[in-house]
């Protein structure tokens, strides 16, 4: 195995990762063998393991990922300092890029392979939706959000999302991944704030350029 300096490692580790995942939210990882996920990352079986020692070290790498994900994403969501329409687009974003990745199939082969990989990305995601509820709890006291349960927001998503961006729904309907992401977030938009709050959030530049990239990531994900 050759040597290769320590950030670099972890680098391409996440790089390699990053390649996989769409595969892995689609096939699962029980039937991947360490030649397939190689197959997959674009590289050699014998270059894979000079950064990876077994199929598990790569199953707990795509894990941590997830979790290093949510923690970030949930440090901007409960920072004063940013706008809550800010902060509503992140928690927009984070639900739509966890319903891309982290699949219920994914979810149970988790669970009966790696228990403990199981309970940490489950410990995530609950405190994800606790730091989501207390997003919009202080919203609700500062008078930035309507008089609504933060339950039905955060429910909302994992049902809806799974709705809308069903491929035999899209093609009934004969809409656009993009056009649902839009339609769905001005929707949200308006079912969030307050209708005196939204006079100066007209700019949503920054969202749309989002929904450009969630748009390319979810085309991936069905093709």
């Amino acid at each position: 195995m050759r040597k290769i300096e320590p950030e670099l490692r972890e680098e391409m580790k996440k790089t390699y990762v990053g390649k996989l995942m769409n595969v892995i939210r689609i096939k699962g990882f029980n039937s991947l063998k360490i030649q397939d996920m190689a197959k997959y990352m674009q590289i050699s079986k014998a270059s894979l393991y000079n950064y990876f020692s077994s199929k598990e070290e790569i199953i707990q790498e795509i894990t941590q990922t997830y979790i290093v994900y949510f923690e970030e994403v949930d440090q901007a969501i409960l920072n004063n300092e940013l706008t809550y329409i800010d902060r509503f687009q992140k928690v927009f974003e984070q639900e739509v890029l966890t319903f891309i990745y982290i699949s219920e199939l994914f979810l149970e082969e988790l669970k009966v392979g790696f228990p403990d990989l199981y309970d940490g990305i489950i410990s995530a995601r609950r405190k994800r939706k606790e730091n989501i509820r207390q997003f919009y709890e202080v919203g609700l006291k500062e008078g930035v959000f309507n008089e609504l349960n933060p339950s039905i927001f955060i429910v909302q998503d994992e049902v809806m999302l799974r709705k809308l961006l069903d491929p035999a729904f899209l093609l009934a309907e004969g809409l656009t991944i993009k056009q649902v992401l839009k339609d769905y977030y001005q929707a949200k938009k308006i079912q969030v704030f307050k209708a005196d709050k939204l006079t100066t959030m007209n700019d949503d530049s920054k969202i749309m350029e989002k929904i450009e990239y969630l748009t390319r990531k979810l085309s991936n994900s069905y093709s």
